[in-house]
């Protein structure tokens, strides 16, 4: 079976025909998403000007500069987009796609129109891989990220990290592309996925591999220490609370919902490492393994992210490339929400320190969790989510409560890592750290501390 990456996109709601408003389902606009996590705004504030967000797909989209367009004008982005789709060159004889186009399509338009919305001057390049065969994502990053040093890059894709549904191949493969882009000034970051505590492998086990365990299982690449990983919550109470009546933040818990259009469960992507050691900002948790995810957003399908996703015909009638029951203006959750809007945040930070004659964040997990370990900037900062858990709940479509699951508390968790930004501030603290030129989170060290440090793992053959 040859290995692919499973996108991380909650399948839209089906039914909208309008903007969430005035009876359409319920989603955020992106006006909404930016009062509840208090964006920079007015006169003056970041716009992601001068910054490159690289957002990796597979499939593209077939409508996307139309739907780019319609989305822009139907939630009111101020600016024109500044987006660059770069499609694979060179095929890979062996790779063996999913032909999961419309998941994909899905996928492409949630993440470049909400990096877009959320940094709308930053430039948006679109990285489409031939396929979701790994092969396929290694060779489109091979010849695109080396043209944008110093670029933003946002994953809202997976795979289980170890096990018989995992892929040996995956860390030597991305691994040393995470860390040119960091050492080049760079900053990646990875959904954490939507499979909760043991991404979904009881699922697996069902329908694809009946000799593999159910386990906690975190997801590859959200689980390599140079990249962010980013989980998902959902508003307290559900599905309302993230967002006041008076427009500003409510409250939050673990994301762990029910998908209204298919019954199935998705949930924060979360759990320890098993080919990981802790790096050195996660050692105060008092942990030897690197745990995911490092923080979230919202990733709720009702009150989720607005997207406009085209469906056309090919002229005889037939439709194309889509699900024309789930077309036009739709709500769409899960961690893929969280992992581009990240992005736009890092773009904002990175503004505003060239404005200060700073170097790029770069490597900014170790900043975050130097900012959460002061009380008073974590208050600051963050959102601390306390409640709620990730444990899959499988009862809908006929089985248990998943075996494998974290719960929220003070601090960090396994299932929201430090929780939610309240982005003007985060954005103001991370714009006076470092200066000197030095990669923030002391990268030369760490590489000396993680040589000879990465677990061995027994991977299966067969997958």
């Amino acid at each position: 079976m040859q290995p692919q990456f499973s996108t991380t996109a909650f399948q839209p709601y089906a039914g909208a025909s309008v903007p969430c408003v005035n009876g359409g389902i319920p989603c955020y606009l992106p006006g909404e998403i930016q009062a509840a996590y208090n964006y920079p705004v007015g006169r003056g504030a970041p716009t992601g000007a001068g910054q490159t967000i690289v957002i990796v797909t597979a499939y593209g989209s077939p409508f996307f500069a139309e739907d780019l367009s319609t989305f822009a004008v139907a939630t009111g982005v101020p600016y024109p987009p500044n987006v660059t789709v770069v499609n694979q060159k060179t095929a890979i004889a062996a790779a063996q796609g999913s032909g999961a186009t419309y998941t994909w399509q899905v996928e492409t338009n949630l993440d470049a129109q909400w990096a877009y919305a959320m940094a709308p001057k930053a430039r948006i390049v679109v990285a489409v891989a031939n396929s979701d065969d790994v092969l396929d994502f290694a060779q489109v990053m091979r010849e695109v990220l080396p043209r944008y040093p110093g670029a933003i890059v946002t994953q809202s894709f997976g795979a289980d990290e170890t096990g018989l549904g995992s892929d040996p191949s995956l860390v030597p493969t991305f691994e040393p592309m995470y860390l040119m882009s960091v050492l080049r000034g760079g900053t990646v970051l990875a959904a954490s996925g939507d499979g909760g505590g043991s991404n979904a492998t009881e699922i697996e086990q069902a329908f694809q591999i009946p000799d593999l365990a159910p386990s906690a299982m975190a997801t590859y690449p959200a689980s390599d220490p140079f990249v962010l990983a980013v989980g998902g919550t959902m508003g307290n109470p559900y599905p309302a609370g993230l967002l006041t009546d008076d427009g500003t933040y409510g409250a939050e818990q673990v994301w762990n919902e029910i998908n209204p259009f298919n019954g199935f469960p998705g949930a924060s992507g979360g759990a320890p490492s098993k080919i990981f050691d802790a790096p050195p900002w996660q050692r105060s948790l008092k942990t030897k393994d690197r745990l995911v995810p490092d923080v979230s957003y919202n990733a709720a399908l009702r009150d989720g992210a607005l997207v406009f996703l085209s469906c056309r015909g090919d002229g005889n009638g037939v439709i194309t490339f889509c699900d024309p029951s789930n077309q036009g203006y739709v709500a769409v959750g899960g961690t893929s929400a969280g992992a581009p809007q990240w992005a736009a945040i890092i773009a904002l930070a990175n503004q505003v320190r060239a404005s200060q004659a700073r170097p790029p964040l770069g490597l900014v997990s170790s900043l975050l969790y130097e900012l959460a370990r002061s009380p008073r900037s974590y208050a600051r900062d963050f959102h601390d989510i306390t409640v709620g858990n990730n444990a899959l709940d499988y009862r809908a479509i006929g089985g248990p409560v998943s075996d494998f699951g974290f719960s929220a508390g003070p601090g960090y968790d396994l299932a929201t890592g430090l929780g939610t930004p309240n982005v003007s501030n985060l954005v103001s603290d991370l714009a006076q750290r470092g200066g000197t030129g030095e990669i923030p989170g002391n990268l030369k060290r760490l590489l000396k501390e993680i040589k000879g440090h990465l677990k061995h793992h027994r991977f299966d053959p067969s997958k």
